[in-house]
C-alpha cells in the first residue's frame, strides 16, 4: 500500500525527535542531485513537483508554474524555485519532515538506502523501507521504540537521541528520582546546542565550553538561555545528578516535574523559532 501519511501516534512519537542541521543539508544535496537536467525547463518542472509535494503537506498554497511564451520562464522563477529546494527539507518539523520524505521517495525522487543512510549516521529513532518497483511501490516508515533506541545507543559515543532523553525524563519522574531527571533535562540541552550550531569539533566538549556560540546561534531569548545554562551547571555540582554522592539531592520531586515540562517546551520553542527564521529569511530571498 503506497504511503498514507503518519497515524496521530506516530506523530506523538517523533514530536520531540530533533534531525540536525547537518542531516537536512545532506538530504537536501541528495533533493539538488535528484531535481538537476541538463535543460532548465525540465529541471524547474522538476523543482516545482517537489516544491508541492512539500507545500501539500505543510498546508500551504501549491505554487502553480505558468510559461510566458511557450516555454520560457522569467529568471525570477528559477530563482525562486532554486531558494525553495534550499528549504524544502530545512522548513518542517520533524512529522512534516518525514511525510515529506516519505512522499517524495514515493514518487521516485529520493532514494530510499541513501536516505537511511543519512538518517543512521544522525542517530535517528526513524528510517524508510520501500518494496515493489518505481510504477507501483510501497514507502513504509519504521520509528524505534523507546527500548530499541536504549539497546542502539550503547554503540554510539556521541549524539544521544533526543527522543530518549525526554523519555528517560519521564520515566525518571516516574521512579521519583529528580537528580536523574536533572541529567537527563542537562543532557538534552546539551545535545540540542550541538545541533543547532553545527560544528564538528564540539561534539566531544561540553555545553559550558560552546555556550557563547550557541547564545549567539540560538534563536531563544537570553533569559531562557542563561537557565539552560543554569541547569547544565548545576547537573554537573548536584549530589546524584553527575555524579557518585554520599549526600542527598536538593531537587525536589515538583522541582523535577516543573523542570521537565520545561526541557520539553524549551526542545519545541527552538525549533519552531529556528523554522520561522528560515521562512522568513526565504520570503525575504524571494521578494
Amino acid at each position: 500500500m503506497q504511503f498514507m501519511g503518519l497515524t496521530d501516534t506516530e506523530k506523538q512519537k517523533l514530536e520531540y525527535e530533533v534531525v540536525s542541521d547537518r542531516a537536512r543539508l545532506l538530504l537536501t544535496r541528495l533533493l539538488r542531485h535528484a531535481t538537476r537536467a541538463e535543460n532548465n525547463t525540465v529541471k524547474i518542472v522538476l523543482q516545482n513537483n517537489v516544491v508541492n509535494i512539500a507545500r501539500n503537506v505543510l498546508d500551504l498554497p501549491i505554487y502553480i508554474l505558468e510559461a510566458e511564451d511557450g516555454d520560457y520562464y522569467y529568471p525570477s522563477e528559477y530563482g525562486w524555485h532554486n531558494a525553495e529546494i534550499e528549504l524544502v527539507l530545512r522548513r518542517p518539523e520533524t512529522p512534516d519532515l518525514v511525510e515529506i520524505i516519505a512522499d517524495l521517495i514515493q514518487e521516485g525522487v529520493l532514494d530510499v538506502e541513501s536516505v537511511n543512510n543519512i538518517l543512521e549516521n544522525d542517530n535517528l529513532s526513524f528510517s524508510f523501507g520501500s518494496s515493489g518497483n518505481l510504477d507501483d511501490i510501497d514507502v513504509s516508515v519504521q520509528i524505534l521504540s523507546i527500548e530499541e533506541i536504549e539497546e542502539s545507543e550503547s554503540e554510539v559515543d556521541e549524539h544521544p537521541n533526543i527522543r530518549l532523553l525526554v523519555s528517560r525524563m519521564s520515566t525518571s519522574i516516574e521512579q521519583n528520582d529528580p537528580a536523574a531527571v536533572l541529567h537527563a533535562s542537562a543532557s538534552v540541552f546539551e545535545t540540542l546546542a550541538k545541533d543547532i550550531i553545527n560544528i564538528e569539533s564540539t561534539q566531544d566538549q561540553t555545553l559550558a565550553s560552546f555556550f557563547d556560540k550557541y547564545r549567539n546561534d540560538s534563536e531563544l531569548p537570553n533569559e531562557i538561555l542563561d537557565y539552560i545554562l543554569d541547569i547544565y551547571r548545576r547537573r554537573n555540582t548536584e549530589p546524584l545528578a553527575g555524579h557518585g554522592s554520599t549526600q542527598l539531592t536538593n531537587i525536589t520531586q515538583k522541582d523535577a516535574v516543573i523542570l521537565a515540562e520545561m526541557t520539553r517546551a524549551f526542545i519545541r520553542i527552538e525549533r519552531q523559532l529556528s523554522a520561522m527564521s528560515i521562512r522568513l529569511e526565504g520570503s525575504e530571498s524571494s521578494e
